[in-house]
């Protein structure tokens, strides 16, 4: 399988390399045929690309609602890499997905020519891309011989001349806008910024339901989900293990009807086993290590039954939200600014130290501190298990760093590029609220 570095590395040098040729070749097109812009659009197929991230695919639903709010005929299909296909179980909001295998080289150039032929003779109308910065999700879309192409627009990141529709990137917006953005190009806008919610189907719910028996957990038995992990990309967005424990200690000794549940992946084994090691036998009655009992799918049917999350940055974060539960997250190497989760009952810690936040483009998403994650490190057991008790007791807590979008949609989304813009008189306020101190 290839890892994420791998993809980014083949992306920067290869994918350089592949845009240059595509980008002489479609000048040499353009001096023959230059698509004219429809108004209005004509769009029946749309096609949207992403490939990385579960966590951003749900992040995408409100793009999804806008376009399906403006063309309601149109079919909404995904492109996007194999590991995320089973997104579709519990987050139906394209009408069907395509996959590119990336176990090896071999297996992308093959499973990727079987995808584009299937998506040629589809004929979609538009292609959007949803990647960040990447060189080759350009060309693949480029590949896709849609007639429009809509992406993200990086100065410093040259992606050819492939983009019908460039949509200015702003790194310190929230990801929900910025994917809002892409299909405002296309006359498409929402004043709903909510996650789409998930499905949990009664099968799902009764495979989680037996699988929590057989692991020793009764029915009805409260019980909190903690994720220890942050995936493979950057360690350094994981809370120390040692927090982690102590955490859940103080959990144990104060809250003695509660279990926690120790989640994550098959590839996150060696992390959560090593956690779960730190409890004596006493402990680990009501400490479960279930990491890599649950698909995708189950994993929502898991978190719906928990009283709450407490988790990094990384996918498991915004399912929850999707869920509509609370949760208790961790920030530092990435912002909250840009990827956490919004609403009054998600409480958010970050501390905001000069070299956070430090993941980009420009450094491959790779920490610069090499595991000397201080941003993370800073964010105390005392303050975390302060928010914690006030969710196990019913009590209403707020976050240290709220995410909130106060503004009017046409106000959100509008930039230096709009047109026939007229401010409002009113005094507004800002998008995101400023940190507080209070836990």
């Amino acid at each position: 399988m290839l890892s994420l570095t791998q993809m980014r590395l083949i992306d920067r040098y290869f994918g350089g390399i592949v845009c240059c040729f595509f980008y002489a070749l479609n000048s040499l097109v353009r001096l023959f045929r230059r698509p004219a812009l429809e108004n209005p659009l004509p769009l029946r197929k749309i096609l949207v690309t992403k490939y990385f991230g579960i966590g951003s695919l749900i992040l995408l639903s409100p793009m999804v609602r806008a376009l399906r709010q403006r063309y309601p005929t149109a079919r909404i299909s995904l492109l996007t890499i194999d590991q995320n296909r089973a997104i579709g179980k519990f987050l139906p909001i394209f009408d069907d997905i395509i996959t590119i295998n990336v176990r090896s080289l071999l297996s992308v150039l093959v499973s990727a020519a079987r995808g584009f032929w299937h998506i040629r003779r589809q004929k979609y109308d538009v292609v959007i891309d949803a990647e960040f910065f990447s060189r080759l999700s350009t060309v693949f879309s480029y590949l896709t011989g849609a007639r429009y192409m809509v992406g993200f627009y990086l100065p410093e990141i040259w992606r050819g001349n492939f983009l019908t529709h460039r949509v200015h990137f702003n790194y310190y917006r929230h990801a929900i806008l910025a994917f809002l953005t892409l299909a405002k190009s296309l006359e498409a806008t929402s004043e709903d910024f909510s996650l789409a919610p998930v499905v949990v189907s009664d099968e799902v719910r009764q495979a989680v339901r037996a699988k929590l028996q057989q692991a020793g957990i009764q029915p009805g038995q409260s019980f909190i989900c903690v994720n220890v992990n942050a995936g493979a990309l950057s360690p350094e967005r994981c809370w120390p293990k040692e927090n982690f424990v102590e955490l859940i200690k103080r959990i144990l000794q104060e809250f003695s009807p509660v279990a926690v549940i120790l989640i994550g992946a098959g590839s996150d084994a060696p992390l959560v086993n090593s956690v779960h090691a730190e409890f004596d036998p006493k402990e680990q009655r009501r400490v479960f290590n279930l990491v890599g009992r649950f698909d995708l799918a189950e994993l929502c049917g898991l978190l719906e039954l928990s009283q709450f999350l407490i988790t990094n940055d990384s996918g498991p974060l915004h399912m929850a939200e999707a869920l509509r539960m609370p949760t208790v997250s961790f920030f530092g190497p990435e912002t909250p600014l840009l990827y956490g989760p919004v609403g009054a009952h998600h409480v958010v810690f970050y501390k905001g130290i000069y070299c956070s936040p430090c993941l980009n483009v420009h450094n491959l998403k790779k920490a610069p501190c090499n595991g000397n994650n201080l941003c993370m490190k800073l964010i105390g057991v005392d303050e975390v298990f302060a928010s914690v008790k006030k969710l196990l007791e019913g009590r209403p807590v707020s976050s240290n760093f709220p995410v909130s979008f106060d503004m009017p949609v046409k106000e959100l989304l509008t930039d230096y590029r709009s047109r026939n813009w007229q401010s409002s008189s009113e005094q507004l306020a800002v998008p995101i609220t400023t940190p507080r101190q209070d836990v």
